[in-house]
C-alpha cells in the first residue's frame, strides 16, 4: 500500500482521562474505522502512547525543538497508514522512545516500564498489509491526543477531532489523575501544592484542559471539531450517535443503530460528587463546570 494513498482521515479521539473515550472508540470501530492494530482493552492506540505520550520529552521539545514532535507524528502516520516496516532512518526515533519509556514509563507513575515498549516496537516492525476497502477511514483514540491538538492540526490537513467531556466534579474524585500530574504544570496548575485539596487541583486541570481544547478546536478546526458530552451521550444515545455520524459524513443506512445505542452507559461513579463536600471548590470553579455543559446540584 502506498503511503500517498488518499485514505480519509484521520479521525482522532481525545479527552481528559476517564471521559468516555473508550465508548467513542467502540462506536467508530463498529462504524468501520481503522484505529490501529496495537490497541489495549480501552482501544488506546499504543503506538501513539509509545511515540508521543512522553511528558518530559514533549515539554522539553515544545516551543523549542518542535521538529522532533512533528517527526514523531510523521513516523506514527506512516506506520499507521502503510502497515510497512519503518525505514531505517526512522528506527532511531523509535528506539529512543522505547528506551525512554523502558526506564521512565509514559506517565508520572512510571507505567510502561520494562518489556512493554519492546512489545510495541515489535508490532511496529512486523509488516502487515492494510485493506483500506474494508474501512471508511482511519484514525486513533488515545486520551492524551488533546495535548497535541495544535501540532496535529498543522500536520494533518484533513484532521477531524472528537473531544469527550464528562462531568468535571465527578472526575475530580476519580482515582485516575494521570493527566493532572503529567500535564498540569503546562496549564499552570499547582500540581503538587498539597495545601489545595486534590479534587480541587483535579477540577482546575479539567477546566483548563477542556477550555484550551475547545478554544483551539473551534478556532483552528471549525466544523472539523466536535465535542461529545458523555453525560448527554448516555442519556440520549441514539440522537448523539447520529450526531457523531453526521460529523463523520455517514448516514444510518445499513447501520445497526439498536446495537450502537447500547454502547454508552452511565458508569457506577456517575453523580458520585453529590456525596462529597462541595465547599472545597470555589463558586467560579462550579460555574465553570456549568458553563461547560453540566448540571451541578448543591
Amino acid at each position: 500500500m502506498s503511503y500517498e494513498l488518499n485514505w480519509p482521515g484521520p479521525i482522532t479521539i481525545g479527552g481528559v482521562g476517564g471521559s468516555g473515550t473508550r465508548v467513542a472508540a467502540e462506536i467508530l470501530l463498529q462504524l468501520g474505522f481503522y484505529l490501529g492494530r496495537d490497541l489495549n482493552s480501552a482501544h488506546d492506540n499504543l503506538w501513539f502512547t509509545l511515540l508521543l505520550k512522553r511528558p518530559r520529552w514533549f515539554l522539553k521539545n515544545r516551543g523549542r525543538k518542535e521538529s522532533h514532535i512533528f517527526k514523531g507524528l510523521s513516523i506514527f502516520e506512516k506506520i499507521m497508514m502503510t502497515g510497512l516496516k519503518p525505514p531505517y532512518a526512522e528506527s532511531g526515533f523509535i528506539a529512543r522512545a522505547m528506551v525512554d519509556t523502558m526506564f521512565t514509563g509514559h506517565d508520572y507513575l512510571g507505567s510502561g516500564r520494562g518489556f512493554w515498549p519492546i512489545k510495541r516496537a515489535i508490532t511496529m516492525f512486523r509488516p502487515k498489509n492494510i485493506d483500506c476497502s474494508k474501512y471508511h477511514g482511519w484514525g486513533w483514540k488515545e486520551p492524551n491526543t488533546h495535548i497535541y491538538l495544535e501540532y496535529l492540526i498543522k500536520h494533518f490537513h484533513h484532521l477531524k477531532y472528537i473531544h469527550l467531556i464528562r462531568h468535571g466534579i465527578d472526575m475530580a474524585y476519580s482515582r485516575n489523575q494521570s493527566q493532572l500530574y503529567n500535564w498540569g504544570a503546562m496549564l499552570g496548575i499547582p500540581v503538587y501544592d498539597t495545601s489545595i485539596p486534590l479534587p480541587r487541583r483535579s477540577l482546575k486541570y479539567w477546566i483548563e484542559a477542556n477550555r484550551r481544547v475547545i478554544t483551539l478546536g473551534q478556532k483552528l478546526l471549525g466544523k472539523r471539531f466536535f465535542v461529545v458530552n458523555f453525560d448527554t451521550l448516555c442519556l440520549h444515545p441514539r440522537r448523539e450517535i447520529e450526531s457523531i455520524m453526521n460529523f463523520l459524513g455517514l448516514n444510518t443506512h445499513g447501520v445497526n443503530m439498536d446495537k450502537l445505542e447500547k454502547l454508552p452507559q452511565f458508569p457506577p461513579s456517575a453523580g458520585r460528587y453529590k456525596s462529597y463536600d462541595m465547599s472545597v471548590f470555589t463558586k467560579d470553579e462550579i460555574e465553570a463546570v456549568r458553563a461547560l455543559g453540566f448540571v451541578v446540584d448543591i
